[in-house]
């Protein structure tokens, strides 16, 4: 099956998030290109301009793809499968753009993370969660923030379901504090609900300057579980 999504992307300055364990994954060296996020079931191979630039990006993980500033044809491909989604991504000077490789309607399919328009005010900070683990069925996601310090502070949708309105600004929305620290946490619903805030491993703290913002992303873990990355975003 072959979908095409044509996408201008006129992308700020980031930082590339790692794919390491479940700590507080955080953004490390800065790169120009784009990365691709792999939420789909299935290994996934990366072409630039018809070239391969990745070869099967494993379910929950990570890649960076670096590019000088250009406009270039992105498609993304199933390991091993015809399916097969293209997108025209458009890169400018010290820029990263994040694509997320998801399943739509039981297919490929595929959705642009950047900038959503979410302004930070100087002396505030913002934070989303997008879930992005399709074998994870519906989660819990808390958070303390640097304005509200004792746990449990539940911040975002139920039900929190896989790939649920990604995209939509209203649906998966930035929530905004002051300057200092994030912790996010994340955990199975039904089977951890006992665990609760005390229990989770899927776990990220990080610190925000004024102005700053995060995207945490909820992954399928190898093995089971979720896991839980950040990019600046």
């Amino acid at each position: 099956m072959r979908l095409e999504i044509a996408v201008t992307c006129s992308l700020l300055a980031v930082l590339v998030s790692g794919c390491g364990g479940d700590g507080a994954s955080g953004p490390e060296a800065q790169v120009q290109g784009f990365r691709v996020v792999n939420a789909y079931t299935l290994p996934v191979d990366v072409f630039v301009d018809g070239a391969l630039a990745a070869s099967a990006v494993l379910p929950g993980h990570l890649d960076s793809v670096p590019r000088v500033a250009g406009d270039y044809s992105v498609s993304l491909r199933a390991s091993d499968t015809d399916d097969l989604v293209t997108l025209r991504v458009r890169t400018g000077t010290g820029a990263m753009s994040t694509i997320a490789i998801v399943r739509s309607g039981g297919t490929l399919s595929a959705s642009m993370l950047d900038d959503t328009n979410a302004v930070v005010p100087a002396g505030a900070t913002k934070v989303r969660v997008l879930h992005l683990a399709p074998n994870a069925g519906e989660i819990e996601v808390a958070r303390t923030q640097p304005d509200w310090l004792s746990p449990p502070l539940i911040g975002w949708k139920t039900p929190f379901l896989y790939d649920s309105a990604l995209g939509d600004p209203l649906a998966n929305p930035y929530y905004q504090s002051t300057v200092g620290t994030w912790d996010v946490r994340a955990w199975l619903k039904p089977s951890e609900n006992a665990l609760g805030w005390d229990g989770t491993t899927a776990r990220v703290s990080f610190d925000l300057a004024s102005g700053e913002r995060r995207t945490v992303l909820v992954l399928d873990k190898a093995g089971g579980g979720i896991r839980l990355s950040v990019i600046d975003q």
